[in-house]
């Protein structure tokens, strides 16, 4: 269950990033930005979601960080590719707070496979 809802969530994040790139559904992911208090929470909270999500879903693959790798380049590519929409706006403040709140999700899951792998 647990895996829908991060499955579910990233295509919810793709979804607003793809339509806010194209043009479509400002009602949608602008009210999302108003509702969560501005630009950059909303970064923060999105990628803290998901990230938390994730970790909790895919714990074998969390192992020592792959996860959370896989998921700040994933972020990057997204801001990377707003610098050519004419659309969007790279702003490397919105990557920095995104992985800011990857990494803090991610944190405690990784501290507990790195014990474990320690213990061992």
């Amino acid at each position: 269950m647990v895996r829908i809802l991060a499955i579910g969530w990233l295509c919810f994040l793709i979804g607003l990033s793809v339509s806010k790139s194209l043009g479509y559904g400002h009602w949608l992911w602008g009210s999302v930005e108003h509702f969560l208090g501005g630009n950059l929470e909303m970064h923060f909270l999105m990628a803290f979601v998901l990230s938390f999500l994730g970790h909790w879903a895919f714990n074998g693959i969390a192992r020592r960080g792959v996860l959370l790798a896989f998921l700040i380049i994933g972020c990057a590519l997204d801001e990377g590719l707003q610098f050519f929409l004419p659309l969007r706006a790279f702003n490397p403040v919105d990557f920095m707070v995104t992985c800011l709140g990857l990494i803090l999700a991610a944190a405690p899951f990784i501290a507990m496979e790195w014990r474990v792998f320690f213990k061992t």
